[in-house]
This record gives structure tokens, C-alpha cells and sequence, in this order.
């Protein structure tokens, strides 16, 4: 039985009659026969990022589980392709897959790393075996304590802050190598110092995976996540698109996204067909997907919203289908902020400054309800939505000049009362009812 660090391990090959299977999993019983053809599917780039030559890839992925609606896990894969003149296509494909319920990006990317640098041509299940019976003997997580996990010759540092909650997907850890321990850079602390903040994927660098050009469009992809709108990214690779979906997602914080979110999907995954049908019905779904291959555009192609970043596309743009609109403006004055890119440093710094520019924003979009609320003398509070729609027309914030006029203002508001954002914020204040339905 592993800790509650982990809930499985498992190791994907490419057979070429069969196609991609799973090989090996511990525990033995922890994914169903469905759980592995989803998990199979996902491990791998939906097209080939190495061509011929050697090399390995990490991303994120999000797979639905057995037990319950909404169930989930995410998948923390590592793709390695190495050339083999034995095998018929000249090369071997295998991922390596940990699956887990905590959004510990930069801790499992860690971990990840630690393994592939630790196998050996002809022994990789044996090591993985031995890796994932260190796994099971690391201590519980536990808030504000500083873990050294044993992971073959290594140790990885973890320092657990006070709001981490091991049972749900919403919190985050401070992560870090030991040998960096010695050795800070300016990266390592300003990364670190993100990671305090409280809210989703703080470890995400949307400066970095955004292509220049998008970057412009950051306060409509804050609407599209803090109104749980539906949209597909496209992008090169399923790192890029799975950092692009967290790193929107993280910016909201410390608000919570509600929706469904798979940051790398492809045509393979069970629940495709479903949301082609829905699409083809005008059933919306609070759902955001990243994908790689461009039959996305045909195959899905009645997506309200797309957001191209891949290299194929002949412009990097935000496309928006049937009547759609945005209630906020594009922003180029904080790309005026933003410090010419020089090494891995500056992109850091960047991504912080975006961060705490959207954290501040979030902060004061949800601060109009406190207000709301400070106004009324009960102890338990009354929310109705008419009344509280009056009282934001009297109300301003910093980033008013976002907003073409007073009624986008207003709009945004209203369509963010309608989401599921909402509701999860209204019941983390357990002291609200709602005076009317809103739905």
C-alpha cells in the first residue's frame, strides 16, 4: 500500500502489433482494465516530438477514475523514446507514469527526473520496483514540517506549508532538490516564494509556455478561468499545453477553479466522443482541454473558444466562435513591464510579475462580495443576486480601464455568479444563503 504521496506507478511501453499497453503497475490492483487503456493513451505525445532521435519529455495529464462521477487523478509522465536497432521502427517508446491526487508539479517533475536518472539499459522495472518500495515507506505528509524523502542514492526536500490539505487537488508544496539547498539561485527563490502563496499550480510559468503573442490576451484568459468558460489550447508539444492550462488556472488565485480540466487530451480518450456530441448538441460543459494535434480543429470543431499557441498555426490568436464576447480588454501595459528575456532567470521574474499582478486582481475582483456582505449586520449573510448587481454599478477597481464600459463590468460579474467558480466560494463561507435562484 503506498503513502498518501502516491496512489499508483506505472510503466507504459509501445508494442507494435498491440499498440501502447501498460506494462507494469504497483500496487497491483490500483487501475482498472479502463484505467489502463486511458492512461496508455495519454502517456505518450499524440505525434511523435523526437522524430528519430533519443531523448524524454514531462507533462501533466488529468484521467477520470472508477468510484465515483468526479473522481480524478493526475498523471505526472515522463516519455522516453531511445534508439534500438533490434526493434523494427528503430527506436522504444516507454513512459513512466505516477498518479496521484496532489498537484505537486515541481515535486513529481523532481521525482521523476530522480528515477529516469537512476535507470539502467535492461532493468527498468527492477529499478522502478525499487523505487516504488521506497515510496511506500515514506512518512505521512504532515503541514509545516520539512521531509528529506529517500529516493534511491537521492533525497528530495520538501517543506509542507500550513494550508496543504492532503485530501483534496487545490493546495500546493514547496519543493526543492537537496543539492539546491546549498546553492540558491535567484530562480530557485523567487519560485519559492511564489509557492507560498496560497492557490492551484503556483509552480506553472504561463510567461514561459505562452508564445509572446498571447501573452497580450491574459486578462480574457483570466475571464475565460474565473467564469469557467469551455475552450481547447493548442499547442506543440503536451508540456507546453499542460503548462498553459495550469498556468491560466493559477492565475485566479487565491480564488478556486471549479471545472473539469484535462491538460493534455487526445482523440484515444474514452470521454472524446462524448464531448464531440455534446459540442454537436449545444450541451455546454465547464470543461478546458489542451491538445497537440491540429484534427482537433475538425473533430471538435463547434468549440466556443480555441486558443491557438502551436507552430503550425499561421498566426497565434484567440479565436472565438457563434457570439461569443469578452467583457475585458486586451492588456499591453504590463508586457510593458516585463523585463527583456536574456537567460531562464528573466522568464522567472516575469511569470512572478504576471502572477502577483493576477493574484491582485482576483483578490480585488471577490473583494466587491466581501464588501457586499460587510454591509449587511447579520451575522449570517444574504446573497441576491439583483441587489448585489445594483451595488457593483457604484463600485470601481484598479484594473477599471480593462473594461470598454460600465455594463462589461457589470456582465462579468453576472456570468461569474452563474458559475460553478461561484458556488465553491460561497460554500467555503459557509455563512451565506442565497436569497434567490442564480441558476
Amino acid at each position: 500500500m503506498l503513502s498518501q504521496w502516491i496512489e499508483s506507478i506505472c510503466l507504459v511501453k509501445f508494442d507494435i502489433e498491440i499498440g501502447q499497453i501498460v506494462e507494469w503497475t504497483q500496487p497491483l490492483s490500483s487501475i482498472t482494465e479502463q484505467e489502463e487503456k486511458n492512461i496508455s493513451m495519454l502517456a505518450f505525445p499524440d505525434s511523435n516530438a523526437f522524430s528519430q532521435n533519443e531523448g524524454h519529455l514531462k507533462y501533466v495529464f488529468r484521467v477520470r477514475r472508477s468510484g465515483g462521477k468526479n473522481r480524478f487523478s493526475l498523471g505526472f509522465a515522463l516519455f522516453m523514446q531511445r534508439k534500438d536497432e533490434d526493434n523494427p521502427r528503430g527506436y522504444t517508446q516507454k513512459s513512466i507514469v505516477i498518479l496521484t491526487n496532489l498537484p505537486l508539479v515541481t515535486f513529481y517533475y523532481n521525482l521523476l527526473e530522480m528515477i529516469y536518472s537512476n535507470i539502467k539499459q535492461g532493468c527498468l522495472k527492477a529499478q522502478l520496483q525499487y523505487a516504488y518500495e521506497q515510496i511506500s515507506n515514506w512518512e505521512k505528509p504532515q503541514p509545516n514540517k520539512l521531509f528529506n524523502l529517500q529516493i534511491f542514492n537521492n533525497k528530495i526536500a520538501v517543506e509542507v506549508p500550513h494550508y496543504l490539505k492532503m485530501q483534496k487537488v487545490d493546495s500546493q508544496m514547496n519543493v526543492e532538490l537537496q543539492e539546491v539547498l546549498e546553492e540558491l539561485t535567484l530562480t530557485n527563490m523567487i519560485q519559492f516564494d511564489d509557492l507560498r502563496d496560497i492557490g492551484q499550480f503556483q509552480e506553472a510559468n504561463i510567461f514561459a509556455a505562452l508564445p509572446h503573442a498571447m501573452l497580450v490576451h491574459l486578462p480574457k484568459l483570466w475571464e475565460l478561468i474565473v467564469t469557467n468558460q469551455q475552450f481547447m489550447v493548442i499547442a506543440d508539444s503536451p508540456y507546453q499545453c499542460s503548462e498553459i492550462i495550469l498556468g491560466m488556472i493559477s492565475l485566479i488565485s487565491p480564488m478556486k477553479y471549479s471545472g473539469d480540466y484535462r491538460p493534455y487530451f487526445t482523440i484515444y480518450d474514452k470521454e472524446f466522443q462524448q464531448i464531440n456530441q455534446e459540442l454537436e448538441n449545444s450541451i455546454v460543459r465547464n470543461i478546458i482541454i489542451g491538445v497537440t494535434n491540429p484534427f482537433f480543429l475538425k473533430a471538435l470543431k463547434k468549440f466556443p473558444i480555441i486558443i491557438r499557441c502551436d507552430s503550425q498555426a499561421s498566426q497565434i490568436r484567440l479565436i472565438t466562435q457563434g457570439n461569443k464576447e469578452f467583457c475585458l480588454l486586451d492588456d499591453k501595459q504590463t508586457l510593458k513591464m516585463m523585463i527583456p528575456i536574456k537567460n531562464e532567470e528573466t522568464k522567472t521574474i516575469n511569470n512572478s510579475l504576471i502572477k502577483k499582478i493576477y493574484r491582485n486582481m482576483s483578490l480585488e475582483f471577490i473583494g466587491l462580495f466581501e464588501m457586499y456582505f460587510a454591509s449587511q449586520q447579520n451575522q449570517v449573510k444574504k446573497f441576491d443576486e439583483k441587489e448585489f448587481l445594483e451595488f457593483t454599478k457604484n463600485c470601481k477597481v484598479s484594473f477599471q480601464d480593462l473594461f470598454e464600459n460600465k455594463q462589461k463590468f457589470v456582465k462579468l460579474y453576472q456570468t461569474f455568479i452563474r458559475s460553478s467558480n461561484f458556488l465553491t466560494y460561497l460554500n467555503d463561507r459557509k455563512n451565506v444563503y442565497i436569497a434567490k435562484s442564480i441558476i
